[in-house]
């Protein structure tokens, strides 16, 4: 299998460090810039975006949580989103983190229209508002005192790197205390060392 991916999208982060975290070995990351628009990807995925898994028998996957649903129940024994479809509190916990990654690629996307002059002062304060409403709701749930690491927890590992590393003038440590702690140990596992963005 081949991994489309690139070294700073925290959606590829999410699919690399769920590599990593699963010691999935037969996969073979390719390096991609997705606004090269290479011939390459745009075969794979018509949508230009990464990261997208071509499987062995030929299938382009994209969105990062389709391939973390697919490695997790074909090479993973369902670890991360767990046997049970019917684990609402989980795919809600999931889908939370997945949105708070949205709004930071969406800032990330805002601060780099400031070049064009045409950033909006409303937008970018909406989802740095979003980013720290909702990991002040990341606070309230079982996220971080899970014992085992399953796909939210990955994410947010993910996500919080990403902010650090695209926002690092935004505060989240003050609205989440105890998220930055859980989050000062876990990002040291060897998973998420190796797929640190850059």
């Amino acid at each position: 299998m081949k991994l489309l991916s690139s070294q700073a999208s925290p959606y590829a982060r999410c699919v690399r460090a769920l590599i990593q975290y699963l010691g999935i070995n037969n996969i073979e990351e390719q390096l991609v810039n997705p606004f090269e628009n290479s011939a390459e990807l745009l075969d794979a995925n018509p949508l230009g975006q990464i990261p997208c898994l071509i499987t062995n028998d030929g299938v382009a996957l994209f969105d990062s949580e389709v391939i973390m649903r697919y490695l997790d129940a074909e090479l993973g024994d369902r670890k991360m989103f767990g046997i049970s479809s019917h684990n609402w509190v989980l795919e809600c916990q999931y889908s939370l983190i997945k949105g708070l990654i949205d709004s930071a690629v969406k800032l990330r996307q805002e601060q780099m229209r400031e070049d064009e002059g045409v950033r909006s002062a409303f937008w970018t304060a909406r989802f740095e508002q979003a980013l720290l409403r909702g990991l002040m709701q990341v606070e309230l749930q079982t996220v971080i005192t899970q014992t085992t690491i399953q796909a939210p927890q990955l994410a947010l590992i993910c996500l919080l790197d990403y902010v650090d590393f695209r926002h690092p003038e935004l505060d989240w440590r003050k609205v989440a205390p105890a998220t930055a702690l859980w989050f000062s140990e876990m990002r040291n596992l060897p998973a998420f060392i190796q797929t640190r963005p850059q």
